[in-house]
């Protein structure tokens, strides 16, 4: 007499392994929007820190920021440039020092570059100083607000040409255009401005 054995039919089978091929096609896509949702949540925060700190330098400059004489800022403001004079901090001897410096931001294609000439070449327009690339990939926008003497409110505009005042603030939008589009902006207000 013959033993039965106990096994799987081949329909028991296929349902099994269909139900396995279900779960780790659920994983599988679990895990593959897990990378590409990784990957867009790094892109952002490199995106967040690049701006971060290309707001902040400019933030720190415009706010070091005087004027030149009772006549004359020194400050031109244009939509994708802007031009002043600032206090810098230096390191020489084991002390901080503070260096009278021209600074320009303007773009370059799109690249975003930094000039900075201190001391004696701030006032030399024909100084030899290669400006630094903040960033590539870029686009910048300046505006700059005044306070209308009318109402006192605050006004904008796109060009910065009253060169006996500085203006009340400076807006900047800066645009990151990288594997994807990230805009920042930022309102700067300078201590000096009347």
């Amino acid at each position: 007499m013959m033993k039965k054995t106990k096994a799987f039919t081949l329909v028991e089978l296929l349902i099994a392994s269909s139900i396995f091929a279900i779960i780790m096609l659920t994983i599988y896509s679990a895990f593959h929007t897990g990378i590409f949702s990784y990957r867009n949540i790094e892109r952002a925060i490199d995106a967040h820190q690049a701006a971060g700190q290309i707001l902040e330098r400019i933030n720190l400059d415009l706010r070091n920021s005087f004027v030149y004489s009772a006549d004359e800022t020194r400050f031109e403001g244009k939509n994708k440039q802007i031009s002043f004079l600032a206090l810098v901090d230096s390191y020489q001897e084991d002390k901080i020092a503070q260096d009278y410096t021209f600074i320009s931001y303007g773009l370059e294609g799109d690249k975003l570059m930094r000039l900075c000439r201190k001391n004696q070449e701030a006032l030399n327009d024909r100084a030899e100083i290669r400006p630094e690339e903040m960033a590539d990939n870029v686009d910048i926008v300046f505006s700059y607000f005044y306070i209308d003497p009318a109402d006192n409110s605050l006004k904008e505009k796109d060009i910065w040409d009253d060169q006996k005042n500085l203006p009340a603030a400076v807006k900047i939008n800066l645009t990151l255009n990288g594997k994807t589009e990230s805009n920042f902006e930022r309102i700067i207000y300078l201590p000096l401005a009347k």
